[in-house]
């Protein structure tokens, strides 16, 4: 009984003193891209000072009207990805805007919001 106990108490403590090494956690490296969501307050800027210079009713009452988001809302609904495809587009009469100088970051962010549903 003695020689029992003893190996019960020497396996106790071999265990108690055995210390598991913990394996650090890895650390999710950082994403460089915000996946924020942009959303029609968050580009009406670009709509603003890259399109509405045409894209009104009080600038021309036969092409599409830039001016708010139910506007825009319903060209998009009905010209497929057409915007995404003027937006890219390296053709001077086919591309807005056509002077070409919409800022990459702009272009990408209008993209962006199309492609996630145009949130208002």
């Amino acid at each position: 009984m003695r020689s029992f106990l003893f190996f019960v108490l020497a396996i106790a403590v071999s265990f108690t003193s055995c210390k598991k090494e913990e394996i650090p956690t890895p650390i999710d490296p950082v994403d460089p891209i915000d996946p924020q969501v942009e959303t029609y307050s968050s580009i009406k800027s670009i709509f603003e000072s890259n399109c509405l210079g045409c894209h009104s009713p009080s600038q021309n009452a036969y092409i599409s009207d830039f001016t708010n988001y139910s506007s825009i809302q319903v060209y998009l609904d009905n010209t497929d990805n057409t915007m995404i495809d003027r937006l890219n587009s390296d053709d001077e009469f086919y591309r807005m805007p056509p002077s070409g100088n919409l800022l990459q970051t702009d272009k990408q962010k209008l993209i962006d919001w199309i492609n996630s549903g145009y949130e208002e």
